[in-house]
């Protein structure tokens, strides 16, 4: 445990596993002495680096051939994924990451694709196929069948699905909706996309409510008491407020500064190959897709399915000119 953080007012031993792992991690967790009880967070600067850091470290030992991406047992040997693993999965924090399929029935989910000038498009144009599939995709090597749609608001997932496709003025575009499966209700969804509209203050600023809320009991209890008690933090209460705190500052720094868009140069097997581990490894829990930002559109969001068959095609295929 590093010399910032100390436990001796807090001894728990599944709460401190959380603070190991945030140790770990990269992010500044420290200590302010009021009461003896009440802890801020900060150094988000810092820790954005940090995290920054062992993802490069990550992605270069898949490239250097340490492990494979679907070799999850050592990939979590690695520091980005065992302090990922132990934050989200071993202290349950992935709870604030998941939503299952009927939470986003409501919206519209869709799939687009540039089409040739005398090309005839049925719903199977829509349906991924192994043999069309020559490069690597964001979480899945090529030729592997999972299907991506664009997710949102009728009019963000054109977009969206326009600017995944890379389509210029005048292209001949197709669109197709999607319908999540009947049997598909149940099945989790890792959100990666849970702390986009939120900033860092306010995050810190929710821990820093609670720790004057803690002041404000403290000094309440002493007044009966004649003295200041020394464990006046509910143990459970805090580790849930931390884990919250933790997974949304991950997720921000995740979304916000691992997910950047690549350049036309760039090694796509080398790049993708962290968020295909990632994708394994959330397979390995089993999630059945992952929900993300795009790189290139402001207005919209995907999702992608590790089973094709989770979602079909429905309605008129939209067939227009990119203007």
């Amino acid at each position: 445990m590093r010399e910032f953080w100390k436990t001796k007012k807090v001894d728990n031993k599944s709460g401190n596993s959380i603070l190991k792992a945030f140790s770990d991690s990269g992010i500044d967790v420290r200590r302010i002495d009021v009461l003896g009880q009440i802890f801020d967070f900060s150094g988000i600067e810092k820790s954005e680096k940090s995290i920054k850091k062992t993802w490069q470290e990550f992605r270069d030992a898949l490239s250097k051939g340490d492990f494979s991406f679907d070799d999850i047992a050592s990939a979590k040997k690695n520091t980005f994924l065992k302090v990922y693993d132990d934050l989200f999965n071993k202290n349950a924090g992935i709870e604030y990451n998941t939503v299952l399929i009927s939470e986003i029935e409501k919206y519209c989910v869709g799939r687009g694709t540039i089409l040739g000038e005398d090309e005839n498009p049925d719903f199977e144009r829509f349906i991924p196929k192994k043999e069309f599939i020559k490069e690597d995709n964001r979480f899945s090597p090529s030729g592997v069948e999972w299907l991506y749609l664009a997710i949102g608001e009728e009019a963000a997932i054109h977009e969206c699905a326009q600017a995944e496709c890379r389509a210029k003025q005048n292209d001949r575009f197709g669109f197709c909706h999607f319908q999540f499966a009947a049997n598909s209700t149940a099945f989790k969804i890792v959100d990666l996309t849970i702390a986009d509209e939120t900033t860092y203050k306010a995050l810190n600023d929710g821990l820093e409510a609670y720790g004057q809320e803690q002041v404000k009991k403290g000094i309440k209890k002493s007044k009966v008491l004649g003295f200041i008690p020394r464990n006046n933090v509910n143990v459970e209460e805090f580790k849930k407020l931390f884990t919250k705190w933790g997974v949304y500052t991950y997720s921000k720094l995740l979304s916000e500064q691992i997910f950047e868009p690549l350049d036309e140069n760039d090694n796509k097997s080398l790049m993708y190959a962290p968020f295909q581990t990632m994708a394994q490894y959330y397979i390995s829990l089993g999630y059945a897709g992952i929900i993300y930002g795009s790189t290139v559109s402001k207005t919209g969001k995907n999702i992608v399915l590790f089973d094709k068959t989770t979602a079909r095609p429905v309605g008129a295929i939209e067939d227009y000119r990119i203007i």
